[in-house]
């Protein structure tokens, strides 16, 4: 059975006021906007020589139920102070409307967009968003906690703890550069000529087994050397329809007119040791996805290091569903109690530094491609000094760069001059005072620019093939420190006969071995798997240690007054705190 509804008197009643009478007595049923109460008050006219005039006035319902209990007796007088802080009257309800969706109650049925004379919306009872979906169901605060309540529970039977992980450089790497594509097909195709020269050569006879080999061997058919690195890397294809990004109209570019089209391919590398962390974590925490990708990206990426959805299931919460582009919150999923939440993300920044965050070193497989969902981000300061830029060249022609930047921005102009009108008319109209209509305006107009300079960031990727670029350069540096360290032959070698003497006088030319760019060595999970095995031990030590003084063998409670020390031991935020100071030691 729930608990009956506090209600309290409105605070914009001209205080002090005095009870003339109680019109419901309890036990007796309310009805919505039935009179509760009488009450008389001094009314002083703002002029001088006013006299002060006793006037009445009325309280009514705002909801419906029996009246169980009254705080306030007849001939009291009520302080401003004493009705913020007593609650007036408590009324049973038969539904709460706890859980609302879609303008109705989840557990009644009933219309929660009335809304009458008492200023009061059922609606508003419940706005509390807590589920992994965009449009799930509203939750009140108090069903909220009873939910809450219901996940610790379950989470202290099985011993775990809640963990919130980012996807992008925090267990997998992500990129859309299509050399990455080329690079695996030219893998595959060198495995298949590998396993078809090995099928060759168990159908020849033994004794030609030498030759026959010797005729199979290329030694010019080199395998990339990435492809050992890529073997596990997962593609999927998106759509334009699942990118997010904002519709640019017809007068978009060439390749971005591509790619919203046709969308674009996503390559993603797990982080080396992910399943087996996966496995081993999920003994001891329940998993939950929160990433700065689109819901179509998401859960792709799940279904690649997930396929049977057995580690995160359907506890997948992304941009779409978060309610913000440059921020996570807790409150999100756990509004409010965070004490058995633990946090694994390469970026504290978005998290505002929570305490319950266990910052991850950013995975970085796909050199200096960075994190494709969050390039609108601000870049992380290195936690290292790095050595000041060079100064900018000397500019002998001013003229000529102002035409080149003039052209730039004029082939570019044409895509952006739509937004840009719209932000210079939300800006003009904001130095007066700005409407919710304006301010939703320009909330639309802030996300569209920071969904295409996202879009931007992979069209880029896609055209201009930065890890191509990277392995080119790494290969020339490689050849160039080769090539000085051999030694020319200056002497000359006495040939047998005429034929001989000219092609043994020339050097040998050696084949340069190709080096890779992508390395497998990453090893944070590792440190991360640490971490978090020491804050499940440290917590459910601390809960152990203080579940007598809640729980004691008699099955009965003891009422006595508790310190605030035995207060603070008895919240399994205590065991989180010890769990976090000991990381952090061991961590500097």
């Amino acid at each position: 059975m729930s608990s009956p509804t506090e209600l309290y008197l409105p605070p914009a009643l001209p205080y002090p006021i005095k009870l003339l009478k109680l019109a419901i007595q309890p036990n007796a049923d309310v009805q919505r906007g039935a009179r509760l109460l009488d009450y008389s008050f001094t009314y002083k006219s703002p002029s001088p020589d006013a006299v002060p005039e006793l006037r009445f006035g009325t309280w009514d319902a705002s909801i419906e139920g029996t009246l169980t209990k009254w705080n306030f007796k007849q001939g009291d007088t009520i302080s401003d102070r004493r009705a913020r802080e007593t609650p007036a009257v408590l009324i049973l309800e038969p539904c709460k409307h706890g859980v609302q969706l879609g303008g109705l109650c989840c557990l009644c049925g009933k219309d929660m967009t009335s809304f009458d004379y008492t200023g009061f919306s059922d609606a508003s009872r419940a706005s509390i968003q807590m589920t992994h979906l965009a449009n799930g169901p509203l939750v009140s605060f108090e069903e909220a906690q009873r939910i809450e309540q219901e996940t610790a529970q379950h989470l202290l039977r099985s011993r775990k703890l809640s963990l919130i992980v980012d996807l992008d450089q925090t267990i997998v790497h992500a990129t859309v550069d299509p050399t990455v594509g080329e690079w695996i097909a030219e893998g595959e195709a060198w495995e298949a000529r590998q396993a078809a020269r090995d099928a060759r050569a168990e159908d020849t006879d033994k004794k030609d087994a030498s030759d026959a080999n010797q005729a199979l061997e290329d030694p010019e058919d080199e395998v990339n050397p990435n492809w050992e690195a890529l073997k596990d890397v997962k593609k999927f294809r998106l759509g334009p329809e699942a990118l997010g990004q904002p519709q640019r109209g017809p007068r978009a570019r060439g390749k971005e007119k591509t790619i919203e089209q046709e969308g674009c391919m996503y390559y993603i590398k797990p982080r080396p040791g992910l399943q087996e962390f996966l496995q081993t974590m999920a003994t001891k925490y329940e998993m939950h996805v929160y990433t700065m990708g689109t819901r179509a990206y998401a859960e792709e990426v799940c279904a690649a290091i997930d396929p049977g959805g057995k580690i995160f299931g359907n506890r997948i919460l992304s941009r779409d569903e978060s309610g913000s582009l440059t921020q996570k919150s807790l409150q999100r999923l756990f509004p409010c109690d965070q004490s058995m939440v633990v946090i694994i993300d390469d970026r504290a920044d978005v998290w505002e530094w929570s305490p319950n965050l266990v910052k991850v070193v950013p995975y970085d497989f796909f050199v200096g491609i960075g994190d494709i969902n969050s390039a609108f981000l601000p870049k992380l300061e290195p936690l290292v000094p790095v050595a000041p830029p060079p100064p900018p060249p000397v500019i002998a022609d001013s003229t000529t760069v102002t035409e080149e930047l003039e052209a730039e921005v004029e082939l570019d102009g044409d895509e952006e001059d739509d937004d840009e009108d719209d932000l210079e008319d939300v800006m003009a109209s904001s130095d007066g005072a700005s409407s919710p209509g304006e301010d939703e305006r320009l909330a639309e107009i802030e996300k569209n620019e920071i969904l295409s300079r996202n879009t931007q960031a992979l069209e880029a990727q896609v055209e201009e093939r930065p890890l191509a670029k990277k392995q080119e350069e790494l290969q020339e540096t490689v050849n160039g420190e080769s090539t000085s360290s051999e030694q020319p032959t200056t002497g000359t070698v006495p040939a047998t006969n005429g034929s001989d003497a000219s092609a043994e006088q020339q050097p040998k030319r050696e084949r340069h071995v190709r080096k890779a760019l992508l390395k497998n060595d990453d090893t944070e999970l590792q440190r991360v798997k640490q971490i978090l095995e020491l804050v499940h031990e440290r917590f459910y030590t601390a809960w152990e240690k203080r579940k007598p003084e809640d729980e004691p063998k008699t099955g009965k409670r003891k009422h006595g007054k508790r310190t605030e020390a035995q207060i603070e031991r008895s919240s399994p935020e205590y065991g989180w705190r010890r769990s976090k100071a000991a990381t952090s030691c061991s961590r500097a």
